[in-house]
């Protein structure tokens, strides 16, 4: 005979009245179960709120470098384009792409830290066309992933932008 029908052996014993008491007594098994994972859902809740800080600030931040990358490109050698070359200004160009891209994070500044722009003009030769490339290295300030081990300074990051000028060749 099963226990669910009610062996006589085991009811007779009464160790089943002990069960059926700790069964019937449930004080306090919702407080020890929010007590255990409501820890571990603000954790989860927190790594998922700063992967996304992390994942918009690197949006962003590749957004600043293609602006710069494209002002550096509008920094051309007007006399040599006369001649028919293409030829981008390197100083001019580097300087108007660092400076483009850095004004365009001064709003998420708040959650960065560390960011530093570096461009560098490759003036292509007769088979490559000129370029520009911006890149961006920056930290993001985090709230609850700082808690990791290695990541209590923020999450370093680094984004590259590449900008060329095309030529046409018919009209």
């Amino acid at each position: 005979m099963s226990l669910s029908r009610g062996d006589a052996r085991f009811l007779a014993g009464g160790a089943h009245r002990g069960f059926r008491n700790v069964i019937r007594n449930q004080r306090g098994g919702a407080v020890a179960l929010i007590a255990l994972f409501l820890p571990v859902a603000v954790l989860c809740v927190g790594m998922v709120l700063d992967l996304g800080l992390v994942l918009t600030a690197r949006h962003c931040v590749q957004a600043a470098c293609d602006l710069g990358a494209l002002a550096g490109l509008q920094e051309l050698d007007w006399d040599a384009l006369a001649r028919g070359d293409v030829v981008i200004v390197e100083d001019k160009g580097r300087q108007k792409a660092v400076e483009i891209a850095a004004s365009n994070v001064e709003d998420v500044r708040r959650i960065l830290s560390d960011v530093s722009f570096h461009a560098e003009v490759r003036n292509g030769s007769s088979t490559r066309e000129p370029s520009i490339s911006v890149e961006a290295t920056f930290k993001v300030r985090t709230v609850f992933l700082r808690w990791l081990p290695g990541l209590e300074n923020g999450v370093m990051l680094k984004t590259t932008s590449v900008a060329s000028v095309l030529q046409r060749s018919k009209w």
